[in-house]
């Protein structure tokens, strides 16, 4: 498997790998995407930013997420304590494939991701869900980190949403 940079070429297989995930989140009752985004010009814009990301496996896109390394007005909501008080990087909109779910992909993700903000000089990465999905839970926990209480969304369509955020130490 290998993480690149997303270029257009792969936003179809993005937006349908997010629109499974929207479709599997609202057969498990979630709540979570089913206001239209993710959308098709989330990930152009992301695209276009250079902060969109996937993972190929011969190929073909398995996996998506979007890097970044501005500070979030939602995690200053958050209730508990963050690990790390440094710069932070965030992983967003992170998606598998259903094909490929159970192989590993968020995992190296992941991995990625602490990579990458490792090498960006980042004190840590934060990440968040619904406290329901159980799926990206368990990715999280699976990719060490910790769980540091409950945010509320600040922008765009989602914006008002309670969610859970964690967050990994680097170095």
């Amino acid at each position: 498997m290998e993480i690149v940079v997303a270029t257009p070429g792969h936003i179809d297989a993005m937006t349908a790998i997010t629109d499974a995930a929207v479709t599997d989140m609202a057969a498990r009752g979630l709540d979570q995407w089913q206001c239209g985004y993710p959308c098709r010009a989330t990930w152009d814009a992301d695209v276009a930013e250079g902060a969109a990301y996937v993972a190929l496996d011969e190929g073909r896109v398995v996996g998506v997420f979007r890097y970044g390394t501005e500070p979030e007005a939602a995690y200053d909501t958050l209730e508990g304590s963050w690990l790390a008080s440094g710069p932070y990087a965030t992983v967003h909109r992170c998606a598998v494939d259903p094909v490929c779910r159970g192989r590993g992909v968020m995992g190296a993700l992941f991995t990625f991701a602490c990579e990458r903000a490792a090498a960006d000089g980042m004190a840590s990465v934060r990440v968040d869900t619904h406290a329901d999905n159980a799926p990206m839970r368990r990715a999280t926990e699976k990719a060490g980190f910790t769980y540091c209480g409950p945010i509320v969304l600040t922008e765009g369509v989602e914006a008002g949403a309670p969610r859970i955020a964690f967050e990994k130490v680097l170095g």
